[in-house]
């Protein structure tokens, strides 16, 4: 059988190679088709001629009616093609999706390299035979099935090898390749799709690939890529056991130095608590480069709210220590969770204060489908929406006032994919490899450069939101005139300053690039420095060569999540689209809240909360940045793409949301 997948095509997808190679080695065709976003639709239209299966892998739930709205247009030009939704969203949506959406026949549940492959099998997708494939839900006339759950996978070294093909990734120059050392998670924090996702199948939740196998991979991806930058994807690439992890990393060294493997760089994910100084140290001698911490609140109010299981000491203790050790550390914090208060917003803005120096992002913790985050909202009466979009609100009124503020002033600097945090985060990133691989003249000077221009942005986002917190304050309106005139000063102000920080930003990454660039012409070698971690001693062919065939990406782990309720607003320029949600009560309701259906135009001298003003954030003081439709409340059509911004995999479950348990 021919079986297309389709999904986005950040960071390699390794859900989506990895199905590519499962159905391949069942001896399938196996072809995969981007759709990074509604730009791509009509060239995933032109490639389903051919297909026999397709598979769309629908894991970030922020992209559902994106997904929803491609699989009805193969639907109306294929009536006869099956179609396969699989990821986090679809398998915790999965009944939802199949009452409503006639367009999807099927649902992979879980992990999905053996059942899509014992799909494939079928010479056609009938009820009958359907019924006999583990882990999967179908629709049998009006009514949703689902089959035996399938158990995971124990032995994850038994699955092929993901594919590899298509274009080199670079990092500053760098090649980088994204892997799995491991799947599952440890945790059990309530808004996290991927522990919800784990309670699905039967068996071990969290395993892991032996050394060996792993620097198998990483020793291909080094010889026939020219990789240098290795990317886990492992929620938990430490476990909670020093002994364990020495254990394993000392076997991964061994297996990558008898492969020749060396010289490299490490990008990991992590909990705080897991972080121990001599493990860190190791890996900083095998090259570790960067750590995204799973840190999400500055208080301990929030991390009981998401049952976090570390404490803000821990969080604490593993920035300093990732401060000097010379490791690039990333957190993002979530200021707006269901307990929030006032008093925890300004602890976790002191909380970034402390660690400006570092890359950081600060968000609202969303509710997806199946967590016990949104089944809490829901119980006590504050979700809004349906399976497709939920948002709740705050029992703190001020807390309420200040979230949708923040969502519509600060959303193009937080959740928007190019927004200057993010682009902020990616360049910090940047500087550390800079700092681990190159030793040329003016390397230094660019990763100091990147490195001040990061502080300053941290700096400039958490004064800037602190003026809006202390605006909010004991507020639950702007019914006041002085709190709009102060509400309208700092959203003009906020524009202004993106206008400035943003060309600078890209100026720096032209400068990045234009070095890498220039490395790879001229090949210096770097001498080791005797003071520092053991460096690359220059590019060898095979890296020069997988760079200039490269593109350079602009990707990276662990952005903060695009608000579930975010209108086109917060998208993309080409993902602009009109959208809707239905209440859980029954009857009309917009998500939005009337705050959100007002404007907030910039231009100092008319009233922010006009009746008659339905114009959005104008950044330029006289033009909307919003479009009409923009400005429509999200109505109860489940049938309209509500079109959100970012994606990053699978059609399984072997990556990670957007945040870690």
């Amino acid at each position: 059988m021919n079986v297309l997948l389709v999904g986005p095509d950040f960071e390699e997808n390794l859900s989506v190679r990895y199905l590519i190679s499962s159905l391949r080695a069942a001896g399938h065709e196996a072809t995969f088709a981007a759709f990074d976003g509604p730009k791509d639709a009509d060239q995933v239209l032109g490639t389903i001629g051919g297909a026999d299966l397709v598979g769309l892998s629908m894991c970030f739930q922020a992209r559902a009616r994106e997904f929803i709205a491609l699989a009805r247009a193969m639907k109306a030009a294929r009536p006869d093609l099956g179609i396969v939704a699989g990821g986090h969203y679809a398998s915790c949506a999965a009944r939802d999706l199949l009452a409503h959406h006639p367009e999807i026949d099927l649902v992979v549940l879980h992990e999905g390299e053996r059942t899509l492959a014992e799909i494939a099998d079928l010479a056609a997708l009938s009820c009958e035979r359907l019924a006999s494939i583990r882990g999967i839900a179908y629709r049998e006339g009006t009514e949703v099935r689902m089959t035996a759950p399938r158990p995971t996978v124990q032995d994850l070294d038994t699955l092929p090898l993901p594919d590899r093909s298509g274009r080199v990734r670079t990092q500053a120059g760098v090649p980088v390749a994204y892997l799995l050392g491991s799947r599952g998670c440890i945790g059990s924090c309530t808004y996290c799709c991927i522990t919800t996702l784990h309670r699905l199948a039967p068996g071990k939740s969290f395993r892991r690939r032996s050394p060996e196998r792993v620097a198998d991979e990483m020793a291909a991806l080094y010889r026939e890529r020219g990789i240098r930058q290795f990317v886990f994807h492992d929620d938990n690439f430490l476990v909670p056991s020093p002994a364990r992890n020495h254990e394993r990393f000392e076997a991964l060294a061994k297996a990558l130095e008898s492969r020749g493997v060396r010289d490299i760089g490490l990008v990991i994910k992590c909990r705080p608590q897991d972080a121990d100084a001599s493990v860190l140290r190791r890996l900083r001698d095998m090259g570790l480069l960067r750590i995204f911490f799973g840190v999400e609140t500055g208080t301990e109010a929030g991390l009981r709210c998401l049952n976090r299981k570390h404490t803000v000491a821990d969080s604490e203790r593993t920035l300093d220590l990732c401060k000097s050790l010379g490791i690039s550390a990333q957190f993002t914090i979530m200021v707006f969770h269901p307990d929030a208060t006032m008093a925890t917003v300004r602890d976790d803005i002191a909380f970034m204060r402390r660690h400006a120096d570092q890359a950081l992002n600060f968000c609202r913790a969303e509710i997806y489908a199946g967590t016990p985050l949104e089944q809490r909202m829901i119980a006590e009466g504050r979700a809004r929406g349906d399976y497709l979009a939920r948002v709740y609100s705050f029992g703190d009124p001020s807390v309420e006032l200040l979230c949708n503020l923040w969502r519509r002033i600060f959303g193009p600097r937080c959740t928007d994919s190019q927004g200057i945090l993010n682009l902020s985060i990616g360049m910090n990133y940047r500087a550390a490899v800079i700092n681990r691989f190159y030793r040329r003249p003016g390397a230094q000077a660019l990763a100091a450069r990147i490195e001040a221009f990061c502080r300053e942005v941290n700096t400039d986002s958490l004064d800037r939101f602190e003026a809006l917190v202390e605006a909010c304050a004991g507020r639950e309106d702007l019914s006041d005139p002085a709190a709009e005139k102060a509400v309208r000063d700092i959203a003009c102000d906020e524009a202004d300053s993106r206008g400035v920080l943003e060309p600078e930003a890209r100026a720096i990454i032209r400068a990045i690039d234009a070095f890498a660039t220039a490395a790879r012409t001229t090949n210096r070698p770097r001498k080791p420095n005797a003071d520092a971690v053991p460096r690359t001693l220059g590019f060898p062919a095979a890296v020069l060569l997988a760079a200039g065939l490269a593109c350079s990406d602009t990707e990276m782990s662990e952005m903060a999540p695009p608000p579930l309720d975010a209108g086109p607003s917060y998208l993309r320029p080409d993902a602009a689209s009109e959208g809707a949600v239905k209440s859980d009560v029954g009857r009309d309701e917009p998500i939005m809240s009337e705050i959100d259906a007002l404007p907030l135009d910039l231009r100092r001298d008319e009233p922010i909360m006009s009746e008659t003003d339905a114009k959005p954030l104008d950044l330029r003081r006289d033009e909307p940045i919003m479009s009409e439709i923009d400005a429509i409340p999200l109505d109860l059509r489940r049938d309209e793409p509500i079109m959100s911004e970012i994606d990053a995999i699978p059609l399984d479950a072997d990556k990670d949301a957007t945040h870690k348990g």
